[in-house]
């Protein structure tokens, strides 16, 4: 079993202990400021694993030069700067929504001629501000230098705040960005899954595109597409001219699931087969598993002979009977339980719920009707259970979106809204989100322990 191992933070970064409100900045900066240059540190390029930038929502400064905004400092473009002047001059990052973060990386202007004294804060508000790092730079190199934090820390926000250079008082910095343990560390990991998703529309109007954008807000681990990925019929030309430019924008990282869509055409799924390549059938079958940290994840194929006995459901028993990881989570298409009044229940589904009930599964994904629906714990006859598995029904990654019918027992949640699901899976237990494509969060619980 994975567990989550400490970063080498130690080298040499010092962590002050203390959380202050911004109103009293000028005062405890100061106190920073005279200890920053005394503290040891260590820089690397990088260290090991907390590479992963984090995406950047907004960033603002306390001051800077008309030439040299505080937008610069992260455009990608490592010859424009922000350039600030003074004691605590300050740059800001915020990330959209509070994540895990491990540390920063910085390339300064003019970083190989002279080092520059700075801390580094974070905070979950915008308000209160803890600092995570106080040192020097090297003053070696023009490119980037990494900034480990002693341990992960939740936050929104970053603040750097520049005390003093080997050249005088200007802050200068031509790139940053906030960086989050890499996937496979152990600990906490985000999983964002959505079905029912691309339809023939081109643009920023698409629902399928605004679903995407918000993936890529949320940067997850990896992303679970939950079938009928692309419609109308799963054709390869299909995928590559809608699927490719919105959601495709981050196909190293999606471990999809096909649909009833995919099989439209008769030919065994075989567009989305050759879209996905080996992510879709890793082992040579359109059904797999995978471990993400303390997780094991399994991905069946309900379009395909599902009953007991089966050469899928045979494997299913097996693979779970090989897993050691503490918590399980399995996804495919079409749901055992729904409210949806386009589809509703599949009980031929039970045969998956009977075997990862067998093992104490935490977690089902499924797809199909084209609405959010949250259940209870249950077991695979729909009783109430604190032991039972927890289904969602995420059917709204971009198709048209439709009604509740008869809703069924254990429900707990009902919303027809296009977005995606947010899992923050822990080594214990897991919490989740709806997020709507534009941002705001609709349904969201946890942490719960996992069974």
């Amino acid at each position: 079993m994975l567990r989550k191992k400490p970063l080498r933070a130690a080298l040499g970064a010092l962590l002050l202990l203390s959380t202050f409100a911004i109103g009293d900045t000028a005062r405890a900066d100061e106190g920073a400021r005279s200890r920053a240059a005394d503290v040891s540190s260590t820089v690397v390029p990088t260290f090991p694993g907390c590479t992963t930038t984090q995406p950047v929502s907004a960033v603002t400064a306390s001051t800077w030069e008309a030439v040299n905004p505080p937008q610069q400092a992260v455009d990608g473009d490592m010859t424009t700067r922000w350039s600030g002047q003074g004691l605590g001059a300050s740059l800001v990052l915020d990330l959209g929504q509070t994540r895990s973060l491990c540390g920063l990386k910085i390339a300064w202007h003019r970083g190989d001629l002279r080092w520059n004294d700075f801390n580094i804060y974070t905070s979950t508000d915008g308000t209160n501000y803890t600092v995570v790092w106080a040192g020097r730079s090297s003053g070696s190199t023009a490119g980037f230098e990494s900034y480990p934090y002693a341990a992960p820390v939740s936050a929104r926000y970053v603040r750097i705040s520049f005390w003093q250079s080997r050249e005088g008082s200007w802050g200068s910095i031509l790139e940053t960005a906030a960086l989050g343990p890499d996937p496979g560390q152990g600990g906490d990991h985000v999983v964002v899954a959505a079905g029912d998703i691309v339809t023939a529309c081109e643009g920023s109007g698409c629902p399928h595109t605004r679903t995407s954008d918000r993936v890529l807000s949320i940067n997850p681990a990896a992303v679970l597409a939950l079938g009928d990925n692309q419609y109308e019929s799963g054709a390869y030309a299909e995928f590559t001219r809608y699927y490719a430019p919105t959601w495709g924008r981050f196909k190293s990282k999606t471990k999809p699931t096909p649909g009833n869509h995919e099989y439209a055409l008769g030919d065994g799924a075989a567009g989305y087969l050759e879209y996905f390549g080996g992510a879709a059938a890793p082992a040579g079958k359109s059904w797999y598993s995978f471990d993400l940290g303390d997780w094991h994840i399994v991905s069946l194929n309900s379009e395909v002979s599902r009953n007991a006995g089966s050469e899928q459901v045979t494997w299913l028993q097996n693979d779970l009977s090989r897993n050691t990881r503490p918590c399980v989570l399995a996804y495919w298409h079409r749901p055992m339980f729904s409210s949806g009044s386009e589809h509703g229940d599949f009980p031929n589904m039970k045969p998956f719920w009977d075997a990862l009930y067998g093992v104490r599964a935490d977690l089902v994904l499924n797809g199909h009707d084209h609405d959010y629906e949250r259940f209870a714990k249950q077991t695979p006859t729909a009783e109430a259970s604190a032991s039972g598995i927890r289904q969602f029904v995420v059917g709204t990654g971009g198709s048209s979106l439709k009604p509740f019918g008869t809703i069924r027992v254990n429900s707990q949640k009902r919303l027809l809204a296009h977005g995606v699901v947010k899992l923050d899976l822990a080594a214990t237990g897991y919490s989740w989100q709806f997020v709507r494509d534009d941002g705001e969060i609709l349904d969201s619980g946890g942490p719960v322990p996992c069974n």
